[in-house]
Formats: structure tokens, sequence, C-alpha cells
């Protein structure tokens, strides 16, 4: 039979092994009736794959910045060049975002690339 944590109203827990029929218990404490808590699993909540023994990189931070990165280009590449051809935002807004960049030829510029790539 497996034992289980029961816990009442006051806080006070107890460890019994029941059978898994068995609900409630009285409080050895207070009398009160203790409920059946679920189990809390043993081990890691997070697991994390390395990918390269050598350097220590793990798979969850080398795919976190992938998908910046991947997030960033889609951004820049179809989002941007949308916003500045929808003609909803001013001029204002748009250079204020980098969206555009006004040449000293006058010709306006859209760029498709985030400014840390530039």
């Amino acid at each position: 039979m497996p034992a289980y944590t029961f816990k009442c109203e006051n806080g006070h827990s107890q460890q019994q092994i029941t059978t898994t029929k068995i609900k409630t218990l009285p409080c050895p404490s207070c009398g009160e009736q203790a409920i059946r808590q679920l189990p809390k699993l043993a081990g890691p909540a997070d697991t994390e794959e390395v990918i390269n023994k050598h350097t220590g990189v793990k798979w969850r931070d080398d795919q976190r910045d992938q998908v910046q990165e991947r997030n960033d280009k889609y951004y820049w590449e179809v989002e941007v060049p949308r916003f500045v051809q929808s003609g909803i935002y001013t001029v204002e807004t748009m250079l204020e975002n980098g969206w555009i960049i006004l040449e000293d030829s006058g010709t306006v510029t859209v760029q498709n690339k985030p400014p840390s790539a530039r």
C-alpha cells in the first residue's frame, strides 16, 4: 500500500499508509477531517539536454536564442514592409520605429533588417 499525505483545515499534515479508497482520515492533532493530498512527484521539474558537452551549450538556451532570431527576422522582413505599405502609419511613426530611413537625397528606404544586423 502507498503512503499518502493527509492535511486538515488547520494546516496539520500526516503521512499514513492506506489503501487508495481512503480519502479522509481524522487528524491526530486536532480531530478535524484530514483530506488526502495529491502526491508530489520527485525529480526535476525542468529538463535540459546538453548539445555540446565541450562548450556546455544547453538545448533550451540555444533554442530560445534561435526562436528570438527567427522572430526578429520575420518581423523585419515581412511585417515591417506590410506596415509601411499599409498606409495606416504616419511617416513620423515609421521614422521613430526605424521602419524607414529618409536619405539625404530625399529617397525613402524601407528597413528589412533588425537594428542589430545593420
